[in-house]
């Protein structure tokens, strides 16, 4: 089946964030911003039809994770993760930084440490500080323009009594990576032996290219283990505005002292819309959806990173491994924060985020969310050579000195 992803979804006067915080002259050029993590495209044809639905039978009241919503997360996990999970594993949740802050809750108390690995999301930190406790870096290693896990580091810090919890991100917001099972086992071990919680973001896992595969952490782990692997229809089928996830934890004490505190957290029920989206989206349609999404955002990068290596070599865009965000290193242009941004902004009418957002090894970075139509990304692009020619960024100028 063949899906529109050339038409630009429409964001005004329907109270997105996204379009209110577009800066007005990306706006005035008929442009579209690359800042945050959501997707230009409406969500799958599938999810559409049975909201749609759902609305006309006009049903709204309470909702329950009965056995129809809970076997649509196993055949997803089982068919798009190639992870069989059972029914009972599964804890509907009101989102992933929500359920970061009830792990917090659960498993640490005020002013223990809670583990990351910046340039790294910013709302984990955020859930840190919230909820009064330390945030303790585990810096990852940029090494020939791809990041690497520094255990060492990380098992000085597991290694720390107060530090009872990491939040581990694969794929990686906003480096792009997706950690291997080495990694994944490595990590385990150390957790094990020091006794640390693993909270595992995966709501970008079912977007990966090239050949790369998240591995669900608890999976590699053991069921054993005393992990939390968050997933969502959030990323995969641009639902970033519902607020509703699935937690998947295998081991019984851990899943029940995070139900617990879950339900402490003011827990009701499901969304119904929410509901009827994940048993919609999570079948063989969906899939085909993502499949397709997936071949599309592929072509995107190829054109970017070519853009880049041909018109401004100078600056290194990331290889994507996963989700749809591009990790950009502008520091050879040798600009400052401000002037980066402005140069950015202002002559190139790029709207990225800024790559100090993640931590402070993102300065001189920026990520770019790739997530839209080829032809807007095409114009973008046109524009930023432009301004670059003018600077003498690009490779034509390179040359001629």
């Amino acid at each position: 089946m063949g899906y529109d992803f050339e038409t630009l979804v429409n964001r005004e006067n329907q109270g997105n964030m996204k379009y209110i915080y577009t800066p007005g002259i990306v706006k005035k050029m008929n442009l579209i911003s690359y800042a945050g993590a959501e997707m230009d495209f409406k969500t799958a044809p599938v999810i559409i039809e049975a909201l749609v639905e759902r609305a006309k039978n006009g049903l709204m009241g309470f909702t329950l994770a009965d056995e129809k919503y809970l076997e649509s997360v196993r055949w997803w996990m089982r068919n798009m993760r190639g992870w069989e999970v059972q029914s009972d594993w599964i804890v509907p949740t009101y989102g992933t930084i929500h359920s970061v802050a009830t792990t917090i809750r659960a498993f640490t108390v005020e002013g223990d440490g809670v583990i990351v690995q910046p340039p790294v999301y910013n709302r984990y930190e955020q859930a840190v500080r919230r909820t009064k406790r330390k945030i303790v870096y585990n810096h990852l290693i940029y090494r020939d323009g791809k990041y690497h896990m520094d255990f060492n580091d990380l098992e000085k810090c597991m290694k720390v009594e107060r530090n009872k919890m990491m939040v581990l991100c694969n794929p990686h917001n906003p480096v792009a990576r997706v950690w291997e099972r080495s990694d994944l086992e490595t990590i385990a071990f150390i957790a094990e032996k020091y006794g640390v919680m693993i909270f595992s973001d995966e709501i970008f896992g079912e977007i990966t290219f090239n050949g790369h595969l998240v591995l669900p952490y608890a999976s590699v782990a053991g069921p054993e283990r005393r992990s939390i692997v968050s997933t969502s229809l959030g990323k995969v089928f641009n639902f970033t505005g519902v607020n509703n996830a699935n937690m998947i934890i295998p081991e019984p004490s851990t899943r029940e002292k995070f139900r617990t505190q879950r339900d402490a957290d003011h827990y009701g029920s499901i969304d119904p819309m929410v509901y009827t989206a994940v048993c919609a989206g999570y079948g063989p349609e969906g899939a085909d959806w993502v499949a397709k999404m997936r071949s599309y955002l592929s072509e995107n990068i190829s054109m970017i990173r070519e853009f880049f290596d041909r018109k401004i070599p100078a600056v290194t865009a990331s290889e994507v491994e996963g989700s749809f965000v591009m990790w950009i290193d502008w520091r050879v242009l040798g600009l400052g924060e401000d002037e980066l941004y402005y140069f950015l902004l202002n002559e190139a009418y790029m709207d990225l985020d800024r790559g100090v957002n993640y931590g402070t090894e993102g300065k001189g970075f920026s990520r770019m969310n790739f997530a839209a139509p080829r032809s807007k990304i095409e114009e973008s692009l046109g524009f930023l050579f432009d301004a670059a020619s003018k600077r003498g960024y690009t490779v034509s100028k390179i040359v001629n000195e």
